[in-house]
């Protein structure tokens, strides 16, 4: 039997050759983008794999970072400026916002992010964890509601959702269905057939289920995967959260498709 070995240069241009793309395709940027607590992880997972499959090159940064080899950039924050791109082809996830700030909440209760353990001013000099466990549960939605999840839902308000480069699909639409959406987007980044049914048994690998090994909906407080729910909100929202929601947001939930009207 003979044993056929790959030096690493060697290795990539095999990987290489199976490329993902449609016959017919002209290179484009894959452009990811989304926002914390809105499937940053997940993301990251299934499409640093995919790079990795392909031999195609990943980068998760910043735009004024992003490097002239990179195959696929994901934007965690969507802060991008279209304008600026190469040739791209991109997709945008986003959350209710209710939601988001619950998840985010309670991962600000624990994180080891940096930024949560640097003491602030405006907060007597705690941290911005160390503020959030002094408070209540009632009391830590509303400072999240308008610490750094305003931030993040002001930036998703202001995304354009009419740029037809960018297939835009919901939190709840993929934690519904997971394959289906999936398949939407890979279609939209332009893999042929072969391609995307290899993508959908990557993302398998990663889906809620099997990076937790628990059922969607069963609680581990100290997990980026805390729930995987949706609609959270209707039990842990009073209505203080939901006045000081539409203060703060506006007509936001209508404008993004959550709700019709502002009476929920």
């Amino acid at each position: 039997m003979t044993l056929l070995f790959y030096t690493p240069i060697e290795s990539v241009v095999k990987q290489r050759l199976r490329t993902p793309f449609d016959s017919n395709h002209q290179k484009k940027l894959i452009v990811h983008c989304c926002y914390h607590k809105v499937g940053t992880a997940w993301f990251i997972r299934v499409l640093r794999a995919i790079a990795r499959h392909y031999g195609l090159q990943f980068q998760r940064c910043i735009q004024s970072d992003l490097k002239r080899d990179t195959d696929i950039f994901m934007e965690y924050m969507s802060r991008i400026e279209v304008g600026k791109l190469p040739n791209y082809v991109g997709s945008h996830m986003i959350r209710d916002p209710r939601d988001m700030i619950i998840s985010a909440y309670f991962y600000h209760l624990w994180t080891k992010e940096d930024w949560a353990h640097i003491p602030r001013q405006n907060l007597n000099n705690l941290t911005y964890q160390q503020h959030l466990n002094s408070l209540n549960q009632e009391e830590g939605l509303l400072a999240e509601m308008q610490g750094t999840s305003y931030e993040v839902i002001t930036e998703m308000a202001g995304w354009n959702y009419h740029d037809p480069n960018f297939f835009e699909f919901k939190y709840e639409d993929i934690m519904r269905d997971e394959q289906a959406v999936f398949y939407q987007i890979f279609q939209h980044y332009q893999f042929n057939e072969d391609a995307i049914n290899t993508c959908l048994n990557i993302a398998e690998k990663f889906s809620f289920n099997n990076k937790t090994k628990r059922r969607k909906g069963t609680v581990d407080a100290k997990s980026h995967l805390r729930s995987g729910r949706t609609g959270e909100w209707q039990e842990l929202f009073n209505k203080d959260h939901k006045q000081k929601f539409k203060e703060l947001f506006g007509d936001i939930l209508i404008r993004l498709g959550y709700e019709t009207n502002n009476d929920w």
